[in-house]
């Protein structure tokens, strides 16, 4: 008995070690042509291994992405528990909220870029909604904190009542991810994202004055 769960210990050890492998691999390459190959070389494993381990690419994939987004979520850990950010009125807690895009931007543009990829790629290749369960759930979800922040708005008259929050939420983020996706990608025409930072803050400028109070 001891003995299978140390087998058992080894296997889940060595699948670990390849999800995060796969997805340092996954912020320099585009889903659609990393292969199965190119992880196994990584690894240093044989590329039927890493069918028996994981079945299929997408099921490794995904695994990885949902590892890509827990560092990410790791990076704002108790920053919207601070009192530096509960102690702002929820006009601004929103606009920090949404500068949260601006920053992964700036500083993890190889992050939006697979974003961007492995959305493409569960798209070409018909992934079901089941399948990508974990991956939803791994996502940074800010509703919550914009809800609250929304809320205290509403009770300290930094914001505007008649706002549909859903609709708002869903568009800012839409908007603000999609943007960030677009200017990670790098230009299509020269100097075409020489801008971006400016054309996200003013982004940022337009959505905080439609939610202030007129």
């Amino acid at each position: 008995m001891e003995y299978r769960k140390m087998i058992e210990d080894a296997r889940n050890d060595r699948m670990s070690e390849v999800v995060e492998a796969t997805a340092g691999l996954l912020l320099k390459r585009d889903v659609s042509e990393l292969t199965m190959n190119d992880i196994a070389l990584e690894c240093d494993i044989g590329v039927a291994s890493l069918y028996r381990y994981f079945g299929t690419k997408a099921t490794l994939v995904i695994k990885a992405g949902c590892c890509l987004w827990g560092r990410v979520r790791s990076m704002f850990d108790g920053v919207f528990e601070s009192g530096s950010f509960t102690e702002k009125n929820g006009c601004e807690r929103l606009c920090e909220l949404v500068k949260v895009f601006k920053e992964l931007y700036v500083s993890h543009k190889d992050f939006l870029r697979f974003v961007d990829s492995f959305d493409r790629y569960i798209v070409s290749e018909s992934v079901s909604e089941v399948s990508l369960r974990e991956y939803r759930e791994s996502i940074m979800d800010f509703y919550p904190i914009f809800e609250e922040a929304y809320k205290c708005g509403i009770e300290d008259g930094s914001l505007r009542k008649d706002i549909d929050f859903n609709i708002l939420y869903l568009s800012v983020t839409h908007t603000m991810m999609l943007l960030s996706e677009k200017f990670a990608r790098g230009d299509i025409f020269e100097g075409e994202n020489r801008c971006a930072e400016q054309e996200l803050d003013m982004l940022i400028d337009m959505a905080v004055k439609y939610i202030r109070p007129e």
